[in-house]
């Protein structure tokens, strides 16, 4: 019985040790025809799943709703519909995340970083 107590428990340490946890700020710089905007994605955790607000530093634009915020198989999706924004990325091994910015459809490559 102690023994499988403890195999349950390594088991339940090592899921949570893989467990990808996206939550937290990450800073990108888009590059546009003519300027670099810097980006800050804020996300958090609520009872409904993720939840998160944009920067745009440059622009003084701050605490911009995202509409949609979804991590799912190292992948970040969000939206911001009345700005036309999408974004999708996918999470690497370095905790970056490496993805396409899109604006009224424009493709934009953009990374995003702790």
């Amino acid at each position: 019985m102690k023994k499988f107590a403890f195999l349950l428990l390594f088991f339940l340490a090592t899921l949570s040790t893989f467990a990808q946890d996206i939550t937290g700020d990450w800073k990108g710089l888009l590059k546009v025809p003519g300027a670099e905007l810097n980006l800050v994605l804020h996300i958090t955790k609520t009872e409904n799943g993720l939840s998160a607000t944009l920067d745009s530093v440059d622009q003084k634009a701050f605490g911009i709703p995202v509409t949609t915020t979804v991590f799912e198989n190292s992948t970040l999706k969000f939206t911001v519909a009345n700005l036309q924004i999408e974004y999708e990325g996918v999470l690497g091994k370095d905790q970056t995340i490496a993805g396409t910015f899109k604006q009224m459809g424009q493709p934009l490559p953009l990374v995003l970083k702790r």
